[in-house]
């Protein structure tokens, strides 16, 4: 059985492929550049684009399994590009990473951001190929984002203070990721991801200073600057989506991200990692 494993050099899919790679599995890793991938010896790279359709067919060949990430205001294109030449290649069985909220909302009252996610989940759950799907709540590694100011003047700015999220690790999200791709009654499995706690970014300052052993001090800045920081990473088009769903979350104060779900353990056996878990393990990350 061969694996594809897209999004394969990023934050989710890297660690998926390399759980997969570790336990012998044979796996394919799909990169936009394959001679900038960097992966580990023995595992086949194949050079593809989920907005060019055109070239995933040969990406696809031989595929049995597929672990489906795309990210941002493409997410509903590129998913639905790979559904439709997965469903004439032959490949089985599709797990994708979609987002916490596509049940919690309902339609009509939903952000961009949750509308790219629950398009693409149709394109899925509607192709007739058996699917997995993960909704995991907000990433604790988004707290990388503090390291230079936990280094300086320990001064961490967020736009959110006091609304609970209940963050999950994405090392909890790859290996339930893993169990799908690799274990069988997954399929039409809907799974929502998050952490054993909701904290707030007041209280995730807090418990980081205490791993770390320094004075961190939480600031709130404005929703504005929050966005000009996001656009640079993600584009402007991303950058709002993530606006539109914060600026709701804060306006209604009664938000799903801090509800505590159980799967992570129903499906791993084990209790999902903490925020001080996830700390301890990044200590170097933030030296």
């Amino acid at each position: 059985m061969t694996i594809l494993v897209t999004g394969a050099t990023g934050n989710i899919g890297g660690k998926v492929l390399a759980r997969l790679h570790a336990a012998g599995h044979s796996v394919r890793a799909l990169t936009r550049d394959p001679a900038r991938a960097q992966l580990p010896s023995g595992i086949e790279v194949v050079g593809a684009d989920l907005g060019l359709p055109d070239t995933l067919p040969d990406a696809l060949d031989g595929v049995q399994k597929v672990f489906l990430m795309s990210l941002g205001h493409n997410k509903r294109t590129h998913d639905a590009n790979l559904v439709a030449v997965a469903r004439k290649t032959g490949v089985e069985h599709i797990v994708q990473l979609s987002t916490l909220g596509v049940a919690e909302v309902e339609e009509e009252n939903d952000t961009p951001l949750g509308l790219w996610h629950r398009q693409a989940e149709k394109a899925l759950t509607e192709s007739g190929l058996a699917w997995t799907i993960l909704r995991p709540n907000g990433f604790m590694t988004v707290a990388l984002g503090w390291a230079d100011a936990a280094r300086g003047d320990g001064v961490v700015r967020s736009p959110v203070a006091d609304l609970p999220e209940a963050l999950v690790d994405p090392q909890d999200i790859a290996d339930v990721a893993v169990r799908a791709l690799t274990e069988p009654g997954h399929e039409g499995r809907t799974y929502a991801l998050t952490g054993p706690e909701a904290l707030t970014a007041r209280e995730q300052v807090a418990v980081l200073g205490s791993v770390l052993g320094r004075k961190l001090r939480f600031e709130q800045i404005s929703i504005e600057e929050h966005r000009a920081v996001m656009a640079g990473l993600y584009g402007e088009a991303t950058a709002d989506g993530v606006v539109a769903a914060l600026r709701k979350a804060l306006e209604s104060g009664d938000d799903f991200r801090g509800r505590l779900f159980p799967d992570v353990q129903g499906v791993l056996g084990r209790r999902a990692r903490s925020f001080r878990d996830w700390a301890e393990a990044h200590t170097a990350d933030f030296a």
